[in-house]
């Protein structure tokens, strides 16, 4: 199954890694790429896509689930469990299909 979030890390930026995750969540979230349910790739998945060290991940996915977006499953992984898309986004498919009607 192929995960739905891919991080990309750009070492210029200034930006903390963990940061940056943080960011790319929330902004997926913002777009409505990810939503309440999906499954976050694994650290380990993290760790071995980014080369990076797993409190680094473990850090950022804390700071998600302490602001209420994700929710950490012990066993099972770390879930969305809030979304930060508008209503308009979300109806994009429902609405392109009354369109196309």
């Amino acid at each position: 199954m192929r995960p739905v979030i891919e991080f990309h890390l750009d070492q210029s930026s200034g930006v903390a890694t963990y940061l940056q995750i943080v960011q790319q969540v929330k902004e997926a979230l913002r777009l409505g790429t990810i939503d309440v349910g999906d499954q976050l790739p694994t650290v380990r998945e993290v760790v071995a896509d980014l080369a990076i060290n797993p409190n680094t991940v473990a850090k950022a996915y804390r700071e998600l689930e302490h602001g209420g977006l994700v929710v950490a499953r012990k066993g099972r992984g770390t879930f969305v469990a809030h979304t930060l898309a508008s209503a308009s986004v979300q109806h994009h498919d429902e609405l392109r299909a009354q369109l196309e009607e």
